[in-house]
């Protein structure tokens, strides 16, 4: 029986003239689906051609590929093998389960929403209002501000600084909410070359592919040339979802604390993990698909350069750990440009940069946060805690794996530059800008170099459980800050989850957490935030059926509610508690 690789190998031929051959059929108008003659494989050029534009071109057209219930069956698929590579179905369950479809729906009030049928939504209504107050114009809508479209709707073209200054509401595409291309990158360039199949020479057996789709293995930077976000390095999706979920002023996206006190809803720490597990995931894991799983054993480098994956390790592990230090890059990366524009003020930073429960918390005594104790100045409101917590975590396990001894003490130091950040938001009123930024590029400095370490081990079996050991034990010393304690007990799951061996992924019908998580989730009831999404079943990922039940349509309102009801009643007492017989035995 002939491979796949060893039929690719033939189709390859005159390797000296495969650049020639590329050229020549882009030039001579190439088609989606005409087959290069044996002997000649086609490769993607280093970038489109200059005239082409990269633009939007809409989840309609992604659909028409990525909308299959069953991809096997398809003939075009079937000759490529498709649905080994990715799911084929994501759109179905993007539409029917995720939340960034309704993204636009949420801006919506009785008087911007025109002939709209959907209802008018009561959070922004009361931001509306609000903002109309403080702005004096009785004009003013939120779906006419393009600070609200940046992150609830679907920008035409890819964000840059230069676009950012002259935005206005034509700018943005509102049908889809937060569409496929705001994630995946615009698709107009890459949207023929990432599905173009040429065939595969040589009489292949019937149970592998006929065509050969060249854009799968080629270079992430050669595909990011072309508009395409390689999601699949965690570090490139932590900082995508953060433009929105943590902010990142370069790009048009920051929830102002006016914004907050107006009404926006508060927004949680970023995890990447938990929050794709709520979405629900609508992708398969690299350690999923067949396509790189089985490349992983011919050419380990190439599937660990190309896809961010290493055979026989955790990949939600690695995940996990990645997108951690990224998350806290993207935060200091915030901060420095709040206190860059402060300092070319004269100003302070704007309060949204500053941990909002140092001053949103009630008055209790006995305080939890007088029992933790401060990191700085005790009542000074500084940065917010948990995005350092976590990240301090996964850098000393990281020290203790195989090849991680140069990260001892890492986590002390990162909690030095904590410490630094403190001096620097006490110094004044509103902060120091000149030295947040120093703080902060110390800070930078060590994220860059921690992610750069960490990539280089290998998250097995043996260092994921210890990995979720050290979660537990972070979470059983004083912890008084709710959001910390929700990135503790989201860790908690993600590893756990995986840890316990899920059941054949994906689902068609919900499935129940491992009883481990299940009862931790009981434990922390009321308390802590385990669910973004009350009432959601997502614990893996699903299929797109309609007999998973969806908390699509349920109000902001509703959400936002349960949600800060609990986050207002954490005791840190009952939560140290839960997490007691997790700890592992001595």
């Amino acid at each position: 029986m002939t491979t796949q690789a060893e039929r690719m190998g033939r189709a390859v031929g005159v390797l000296a003239l495969v650049f020639g051959v590329v050229v020549g059929l882009a030039a001579g108008g190439f088609s989606a689906g005409a087959a290069q003659p044996a002997g000649a494989r086609k490769t993607i050029p280093p970038a489109p051609p200059a005239e082409s534009e990269v633009a939007w071109i809409g989840a309609s057209e992604c659909k028409t590929c990525h909308s299959e219930e069953t991809p096997e069956k398809v003939e075009l698929y079937q000759e490529t093998k498709g649905f080994t590579f990715v799911r084929l179905w994501e759109n179905k369950v993007w539409q029917a389960h995720d939340l960034h479809a309704e993204a636009y729906k949420n801006l919506l009030t009785d008087r911007n929403k025109g002939k709209s049928k959907a209802e008018a939504n009561r959070t922004a209504t009361i931001m509306e209002d609000n903002l109309r107050r403080a702005y004096g114009k009785d004009d003013y809508t939120v779906t006419g501000d393009t600070r609200c479209l940046a992150c609830h709707a679907t920008s035409k073209f890819p964000v840059t600084p230069a676009r950012v200054a002259k935005w206005a509401p034509s700018s943005f595409v509102t049908t889809e909410g937060v569409g496929c291309e705001m994630c995946h990158g615009h698709g107009s360039a890459y949207r023929s070359p990432h599905r173009d199949p040429v065939l595969i020479d040589g009489n292949p057996d019937p149970d592998e592919s006929t065509k050969y789709v060249p854009w799968r293995d080629a270079d992430p930077a050669r595909k990011a040339a072309w508009g395409l976000a390689n999601l699949r390095d965690p570090a490139v999706a932590a900082a995508r979802c953060a433009s929105c979920h943590v902010g990142n002023l370069a790009e048009g996206r920051f929830v102002a604390h006016e914004f907050y006190a107006a009404g926006h809803p508060p927004l949680p720490p970023l995890d990447l993990l938990a929050y794709t597990r709520e979405q629900p995931r609508h992708w398969g894991l690299a350690s999923e698909m067949p396509f790189i799983t089985a490349l992983a054993k011919r050419d380990a480098a190439k599937v660990w350069n190309t896809f961010h994956y290493k055979a026989g390790e955790s990949a939600v592990a690695r995940r996990f750990a990645e997108s951690t230090v990224a998350t806290l890059r993207a935060n200091l990366d915030l901060t420095a440009q709040l206190a860059a524009d402060a300092e070319k003020t004269g100003g302070g930073l704007d309060f949204s940069a500053f941990d909002c429960y140092a001053c949103h918390h009630d008055l209790k005594y006995p305080s939890d946060r007088q029992a933790r104790g401060y990191v700085g100045p005790p009542g000074r409101p500084l940065f917010r805690p948990a995005p350092f917590a976590l990240a301090r975590v996964i850098a000393d396990h990281a020290a203790g794996v195989q090849g991680g001894e140069a990260l001892a003490g890492r986590g002390a130091a990162l909690l030095e530059v904590e410490k630094e950040l403190a001096k620097a938001f006490g110094a004044k009123t509103f902060g120091d800008p000149a030295l947040i930024q120093k703080a902060v590029a110390n800070g930078t400095k060590l994220s860059d170099e921690t992610l750069a370490a960490v990539r280089k081990l290998t998250y097995d079996a043996a260092a994921r459980d210890k990995l979720l050991d050290a979660v537990v034990a972070a979470a059983g010393r004083p912890v008084a800050d709710p959001e910390v304690a929700q990135l503790y007990a989201w860790a908690y799951e993600t590893l756990a989850l995986d840890g316990a061996g899920p059941p054949p992924s994906p689902k068609d019908a919900p499935q129940s957490p491992p009883p481990a998580v299940a009862a931790l989730h009981a434990k922390l009831a009321g308390i802590v935030v385990t669910r973004l999404r009350p009432g959601a079943k997502f614990t893996y990922e699903v299929t797109p059926t309609t007999t998973h039940p969806s908390p699509t349509l349920q109000s902001v309102d509703i959400r936002l509610q349960e949600r800060m009801k609990t986050f207002n009643a954490f005791e840190a007492g009952r939560f140290g508690a839960a997490f007691a017989d997790l700890r592992p035995k001595k």
